[in-house]
């Protein structure tokens, strides 16, 4: 539902997909989607244990209340943490500006 109906913000080696989720509280949700581009699966699953752990470590990076899908470009494999968990903090305006129009939306989609 998020990557159909997501607003989406570009980064360098990531796309991030955000749709209004759950309660105006609720934490934020994650989701990690790294195509066959990026490399072989060992390089993909680094990817995704990385972005994961960026969330885990830096909720403040992503909006309370919806739901996000990051999808991983060629070259993430080549990042590591610190250059992940950059890139996130870069392009955080524009992830606030996203966020400010979906809880402004008066249809805005909820989860049923």
């Amino acid at each position: 539902r998020v990557q159909q109906q997501g607003r989406r913000v570009h980064a360098d080696h990531f796309i991030v997909l955000m749709l209004r989720g759950r309660a105006g509280d609720a934490p934020a949700r994650l989701g990690v989607t790294v195509g066959k581009r990026v490399g072989g699966a060992v390089e993909r699953n680094r990817v995704k244990r990385l972005v994961r752990e960026v969330f885990r470590r830096n909720r403040d990076l992503f909006p309370v209340g919806c739901d996000v899908v990051l999808v991983a470009r060629p070259g993430a494999d080549r990042l590591d943490y610190s250059s992940v968990h950059a890139e996130l903090a870069r392009i955080q305006g524009a992830i606030e500006r996203v966020r400010k129009q979906l809880w402004a939306a008066p249809n805005a989609p909820s989860q049923p």
